[in-house]
């Protein structure tokens, strides 16, 4: 007999037997290694667990051999954070947990980073069986560590495969190069044009055709002269602010002009008084103009003797004076508008 072999116990043989006898199956789900105890085990029949067991894991792969129908090839990746041990045996358990099959393995130590080296390392476990169609290997997908060989070759099949989706708006995905003809029609969703084609088919857009805009400069914007470029939302609001309140503002784009309304409603501070209108925000040039109107409130028609206006010369980028004077001045409620840009 063969140094190195595997086996199936007694408790896998009568699990077989009656799987097949009833046309059921035995689902074997997990392999674990042991280090023998420290010498290489001969495999034992009537064993119900490993003589050392040092890891069990899920299943990562299970095939039947193509050379071998009867044979049932089940393998297990070992990560590089695992280890510090000698593998020298190896066995499979079921979904009850039971050993099902169980053998010696060539003593091979598998090493950790810690120890200064370590490496990804498969073990494989070959069963033979009277019927394969009576054994179920159960992998789950959620802890499967894929083999490089495994990864190479699903990449070259793939590579090779033509069998791509195709690209969306939504999704990425495969596209076929347009022709010229569709290139130049323009209604063909499912392909991409190539630099040179597109280098043919551009054309400068007019009202009554498709074709290529520049975007237009903020200065070409604001002189609102040039017809054969693009407005971007970004140049045709930039200057907008406001802010709307009691007190507020609003300025408009600079393709308006730049014009900035601002407001407020003051109270005054008595006859021959200086009332300060702090702008909300500054004129990036000056205040031109205003409009003052006086509310009649607690003071009813008695304030309607009194008077406000500008007080020439302390207009500026950021405040106005208003002069109030009269018997009924003090407490008078007025509105204020300026306007500058």
């Amino acid at each position: 007999m063969a140094q190195f072999y595997t086996l199936l116990t007694d408790v896998g043989q009568a699990k077989l037997a009656n799987a097949v006898a009833l046309g059921q199956t035995i689902e074997i789900t997990e392999l674990a290694v042991g280090d023998g105890g420290g010498s290489l085990p001969t495999p034992d029949s009537g064993a119900t667990a490993l003589i050392n067991e040092v890891r069990r894991a899920p299943i990562n792969t299970s095939t039947t051999d193509p050379d071998n129908p009867s044979w049932i090839v089940v393998e297990q990746v070992l990560p590089p954070d695992v280890g510090g041990w000698t593998i020298r045996e190896i066995g499979i358990f079921d979904v009850d947990g039971d050993l099902i099959g169980v053998g010696n393995y060539p003593e091979t130590y598998k090493p950790v980073l810690a120890e200064g080296s370590s490496r990804t390392q498969t073990v494989r476990f070959v069963l033979e069986v009277s019927d394969t169609a009576a054994v179920t290997l159960k992998v789950d997908p959620n802890v499967v560590l894929a083999t490089r060989d495994y990864v190479d070759t699903e990449r070259d099949e793939h590579e090779a495969s033509r069998n791509h989706p195709a690209a969306t708006e939504a999704a990425q995905g495969m596209a076929r190069i347009a022709t010229q003809a569709e290139t130049d029609a323009g209604i063909d969703d499912g392909k991409f044009i190539t630099a040179k084609k597109l280098k043919a088919w551009v054309k400068q857009a007019t009202e009554s055709v498709m074709g290529l805009l520049k975007v237009a400069t903020q200065a070409q914007v604001d002189a609102g002269d040039d017809d054969t470029t693009a407005v971007t939302p970004k140049k045709l609001r930039w200057g907008v602010d406001y802010s709307f309140g009691t007190t507020g503002y609003i300025a408009l784009p600079s393709w308006m002009g730049g014009l900035i309304f601002q407001w407020a409603r003051l109270s005054a501070l008595g006859d021959a008084q200086n009332t300060t209108f702090n702008f909300p925000i500054a004129f990036p040039t000056g205040m031109l103009s205003g409009y003052l109107s006086i509310l009649d409130s607690s003071n009813n028609n008695a304030a309607q003797t009194e008077h406000v206006f500008f007080n020439d010369g302390t207009q500026s980028a950021t405040s106005v004076d208003i002069y109030t004077y009269g018997p009924n001045s003090s407490g008078i409620n007025f509105n204020v508008i300026v306007i500058g840009y």
